[in-house]
C-alpha cells in the first residue's frame, strides 16, 4: 500500500501547477451560488466535476514526460500504477461532491436562507459522483489505449454516441407514450435509487479498472 501511496503522492504534486486554476474555479462557482440560490446544486456538481477531471490531468503529464517507462523500472507492478490513478481520480471525485455539498451548507448559513434538505444533498452528491463516474470509468481505458490526448476525442465521441441513444430512448416513449413500469414499482425504484447508484458506481469503476489493467498489460511501454 506504500508504493501505491508514493504514486498517488506523486501526481498530487504533478497538480500543483493546477492550483491556481482550480482555486479561481471555485471562487467563481461560490461566488456566482452566493448571487443566485437557485445555483447552489450546481455548486455540489461542478466541485464534482472540476475536482474529477483535475484528477484526470494526472495522465497528460505522465504521458508528456514518459513517466511509465521510468515508472515500471521500480519495484512496482503494473496493478499497483493502475490501481493508484484510479484511487486518486474516485477520492477527488468523492470529495468533490462533499466539498461541494458542505460548501452548499456553509453558503445557505452565511447567506441567512434555507439551509438545503441533507438528503437531497446526499442523493445529489451520489448523482453527481455517479454521473462524472460514468465519464470517467469510459474515459480512462481509452486514455490507456489511444493515449491522452487521443483518448479524450475518443471519450467524447463515445459520449454523444450515449446521449444520442438515450435521447432517442426518451423520445420514442414520449412520442408513443410507452408506459414501461407501473407508477407504484416507479416509486419503490426512486426510494432505492441512491443504493442502487452506490452499487453502479463501485461496479462500473471496477469493470473499468480490469479493462484499463488489461489495455495496460499488453501496451509497449517506450
Amino acid at each position: 500500500m506504500s508504493k501505491i501511496k508514493g504514486l498517488i503522492i506523486k501526481d498530487l504534486l504533478q497538480l500543483k501547477s493546477y492550483k491556481r486554476t482550480l482555486i479561481v474555479f471555485i471562487v467563481i462557482f461560490i461566488a456566482t451560488s452566493m448571487v443566485q440560490e437557485n445555483s447552489r446544486n450546481v455548486l455540489t456538481i461542478m466541485l464534482t466535476l472540476g475536482l474529477g477531471m483535475f484528477s484526470i490531468a494526472t495522465f497528460s503529464y505522465d504521458e508528456m514526460a514518459k513517466a511509465d517507462k521510468y515508472i515500471l523500472t521500480l519495484p512496482l507492478t503494473k496493478k499497483e500504477v493502475i490501481l493508484a490513478k484510479y484511487i486518486l481520480v474516485i477520492s477527488s471525485t468523492v470529495i468533490g461532491a462533499l466539498l461541494g455539498s458542505l460548501a452548499s451548507i456553509i453558503l445557505s448559513l452565511v447567506m441567512k436562507t434555507e439551509v438545503p434538505n441533507f438528503l437531497e444533498l446526499f442523493e445529489l452528491a451520489i448523482g453527481s459522483v455517479f454521473g462524472i463516474g460514468i465519464v470517467e470509468a469510459i474515459q480512462i481505458p481509452f486514455i490507456y489505449k489511444y493515449g491522452a490526448e487521443k483518448g479524450r476525442i475518443q471519450i467524447f465521441i463515445a459520449i454523444a454516441i450515449i446521449a444520442f441513444l438515450l435521447g432517442g430512448i426518451v423520445w420514442i416513449g414520449e412520442k408513443y407514450s410507452i408506459n414501461l413500469i407501473a407508477n407504484s414499482t416507479i416509486s419503490m425504484a426512486i426510494n432505492f435509487l441512491p443504493m442502487f447508484l452506490v452499487i453502479a458506481i463501485i461496479g462500473m469503476y471496477f469493470i473499468s479498472y480490469k479493462i484499463a489493467y488489461k489495455i495496460y498489460c499488453k501496451k509497449e511501454i517506450s
